[in-house]
């Protein structure tokens, strides 16, 4: 009696073995039991470890995450300033436009510590999300810039500048 009942059963066996064999030629594994070595013995692992993050590092990450997303809070705010003052725009939209970037802004992740998430921390606390659409007020252009001017610079001096997109005006 063969050990293989079906042909079935042995094409089964011969696709495991193969990609038995495909897997351990694809990791490197040169590794050859001799006689007096079972194969148990035998160690076919191998292993790649990244080297974990230093603090400054995942700081430098949240710190370029908040300041790319803060980036698109002053796009909205940008474009929706344009629109309104070239008449594109009723003051209701206007409103409806600052009410998504102060949610957007609410939303924009932060480091634990530093500059960056210092900055983000004072400017959520003066400008904090509105739930809906209702009209919020963001003041003045001057008052906004002079508020939100600290992150900017924070994100500057982190090298992270910010950088915003105006697509309205032609």
């Amino acid at each position: 009696m063969t050990p293989f009942r079906t042909r079935s059963t042995a094409r089964h066996f011969a696709i495991a073995v193969g990609a038995a064999l495909l897997l351990v030629s694809a990791t490197g594994c040169t590794a050859v039991a001799g006689p007096e070595e079972s194969e148990s013995n035998v160690d076919v692992t191998e292993v790649v470890q990244t080297p974990p993050q230093t603090p400054a590092e995942t700081t430098s990450a949240a710190d370029a995450a908040t300041c790319e997303a803060f980036a698109d809070v002053q796009t909205i705010l940008l474009n929706a300033e344009t629109a309104f003052h070239q008449e594109r725009t009723t003051e209701k939209e206007k409103g409806a436009w600052f009410s998504l970037a102060s949610r957007v802004l609410g939303n924009v992740p932060s480091a634990d510590e530093g500059p960056v998430a210092e900055a983000l921390a004072t400017l959520k606390q003066e400008y904090p999300a509105v739930p809906d659409l209702d009209s919020t007020d963001m003041g003045s252009a001057e008052e906004w810039y002079t508020a939100a001017g600290a992150l900017m610079d924070a994100c500057d001096a982190a090298g992270h500048t910010v950088i915003t997109n105006a697509f309205t005006g032609g």
